[in-house]
């Protein structure tokens, strides 16, 4: 039995085997190089695109992402999962959630379209932030003025290390506003391996924030973990 993340953006293939966790990822396309030779009964997916693909039961991205963090913070209250289009801010304790999918702002794909503007890797964009000896106050929480400020300030004379450092702290704030007040609050989804922004959120929100070790296969551990 395998758990199956088909979000916007990436497939997450999970499997249990001898109580050790394997995975693979690959682009949203390539869901079916996932699951050669896979039984589509074998199959419990999640994700976006969830119900268009071969499986033995489907579960919501809510449930999987809850289940999943279980497996690392049993005690976490608050989840927060940052996706390509959208964000998912879920209260545990109080069976509460926030979906924040109208603003690019407060999304993964945003933070790829800043990337792409400096032609560099989303991956690198971390290692620019740490750079950074100012922080450029970038106010707007919508994705294309935002993108206005961010220009701004380059001509002004900021980085583009300091910049990219501000769209980080613009980000997150614009993520902050969503959590409320958590003893254990848990950031998974392939955004978090940014530590710029990890480090912008942290700030913000003025405390430490807790993350599985790959925080990108949470949802597909999660459905998994639900089925079975």
């Amino acid at each position: 039995m395998i758990g199956l993340d088909v979000g916007s953006t990436t497939a997450k293939k999970v499997s249990i085997e001898d109580g050790e966790i394997k995975y693979q990822i690959a682009g949203t396309h390539n869901w079916k190089d996932l699951i050669t030779g896979i039984d589509g009964n074998d199959i419990i997916s999640t994700g976006y695109f969830r119900k268009s693909i071969p499986h033995r039961a489907s579960v919501t991205e809510i449930t999987a992402a809850i289940y999943g963090v279980r497996h690392y913070f049993p005690d976490a209250d608050v989840i927060v999962d940052i996706g390509g289009q959208d964000t998912k801010v879920i209260d545990v304790k109080k069976n509460n959630f926030i979906i924040n999918d109208k603003c690019s702002a407060g999304t993964g794909a945003f933070l790829e379209f800043v990337a792409n503007y400096f032609k560099i890797e989303l991956k690198e964009m971390g290692s620019f932030h740490s750079r950074a000896k100012r922080i450029p106050a970038i106010n707007n929480t919508c994705g294309v003025f935002a993108l206005s400020e961010m220009i701004s300030q380059l001509v002004a004379g900021y980085t583009q290390e300091e910049v990219i450092a501000g769209m980080h702290y613009a980000f997150a704030r614009r993520i902050s506003f969503m959590i409320p007040e958590a003893q254990k609050l848990v950031l998974i989804g392939g955004t978090v391996k940014n530590k710029g922004m990890l480090s912008a959120l942290e700030d913000i929100l003025q405390k430490e924030v807790l993350v599985p070790d790959e925080p990108q296969i949470v949802n597909a551990l999660g459905a998994l973990k639900y089925y079975c």
